[in-house]
């Protein structure tokens, strides 16, 4: 039987106060931040498993300003029970105690980021979200076959380089939620259209933590476009692995057992991983046992988890 999904989680009441979800305050902290966190659904779901949660929140909450949790991200926690699992629950309690600052984030709400930013007329805006449509679509994934498939003349104003001046974030977004379906990679897609139209304000650094390695590839042209475009190398891809990899190179996690926890909490069987070994001079992709992969990282001066 195929997942069901809904906007509003029916406990939303038993975690919103750990989480910015007022329209006009979300715009407000994120236009104020610098770092922002996309964080994906299986990332929350593998990191919230962990024993080791504050390590991972402390970290995390020393390279970026903002926690950013998607409203599709969220719907997908959700789906079927059509709440958030304690367990997630929790862990929004510890990011918020730790004073990390955690935004639900309607993905339309990048209209109002770009009005608050700039003087920027409706239809400008309009081409902004058709040109990320356009990039994310090339991979021929979840988002293309939703523009395919919509109403004809807004998928024509979408794609279009005279879009109009009524605003299509709204419609666009809301339409593609409910179009939301069991295993596709809608959140992580979305999530790169918005980041495609962010990086046209000129700060931040854009991270998204997701465990999702399907994504690698369109991230990687999503790179190469913001780049050409708007000047800048957006977004990058964090994973479990590459986390912990991370922590161990700023000495913020040193026991071996730890790690392994972290990873385990993660990944069940074999890890997969894109790396450069020791004396590798292209990257690598393997897979491992957890424990050899944490070895090799320990042994291996320059042995580097690159996703």
């Amino acid at each position: 039987m195929a997942k069901k999904y809904q906007e509003v989680p029916s406990n939303f009441s038993s975690f919103e106060s750990y989480m910015i979800h007022k329209k006009d305050e979300v715009v407000n902290e994120f236009i104020n931040a610098k770092q922002y966190f996309f964080y994906d659904t299986c990332s929350i779901l593998h990191h919230s498993n962990s024993l080791n949660r504050k390590t991972i929140i402390n970290y995390l909450k020393s390279k970026a300003d903002v926690i950013v949790v998607t409203r599709t991200v969220l719907m997908e926690l959700t789906a079927n029970s059509f709440e958030l699992h304690p367990l997630q629950v929790q862990y929004l309690r510890e990011l918020n105690s730790s004073g990390f600052k955690v935004i639900l984030f309607d993905e339309e709400i990048i209209y109002d980021c770009l009005k608050e930013v700039f003087n920027i007329s409706a239809e400008n805006a309009n081409k902004l979200l058709g040109y990320a449509i356009k990039e994310v679509c090339k991979y021929k994934m979840n988002i293309s076959e939703i523009v395919e498939n919509m109403d004809k003349r807004m998928a024509v104003k979408l794609k279009s380089t005279n879009p109009g001046n009524r605003e299509l974030f709204s419609i666009f977004f809301r339409h593609a939620r409910t179009q939301k379906s069991e295993g596709d990679s809608m959140a992580e897609e979305l999530i790169l259209i918005c980041i495609i139209v962010l990086t046209r304000i000129s700060w931040g650094r854009y991270f998204l933590i997701s465990d999702d390695m399907r994504i690698k590839p369109l991230v990687i042209s999503v790179n190469d476009y913001i780049l050409e475009h708007h000047g800048r190398k957006e977004p990058y891809q964090l994973t479990t692995s590459s986390l912990v990899y991370k922590m161990y190179k700023d000495n913020i996690l040193t026991d071996k057992d730890d790690m392994i926890e972290i990873m385990k909490a993660a990944f069940k069987g074999n890890v997969n991983v894109f790396y450069v070994g020791e004396y590798d001079i292209e990257q690598r992709y393997e897979s491992f046992k957890c424990e050899n992969l944490i070895d090799r990282l320990l042994k291996e001066k320059d042995f580097k988890i690159i996703y």
